[in-house]
């Protein structure tokens, strides 16, 4: 089965943060990308989803 790929607008709102954010994760090495020939970047869902997961765990420990 195919990973679902997300541009990094469709990843900017699923995380409620800029598409500027979403390129300084990935070039912090905080996200990992998949840089196509055309240079825009594609994300895993499952890695957004992984982050959204760790924010949440995060809020919890407050």
């Amino acid at each position: 089965m195919a990973e679902e790929l997300l541009t990094s607008s469709e990843a900017a709102r699923m995380l409620r943060v800029s598409k500027a954010t979403i390129t300084r994760y990935v070039r912090l090495g905080q996200l990992p990308a998949i840089r196509l020939p055309s240079g825009h970047i594609r994300l895993r869902r499952r890695d957004i989803e992984k982050l959204l997961r760790q924010a949440d765990e995060t809020d919890d420990d407050r």
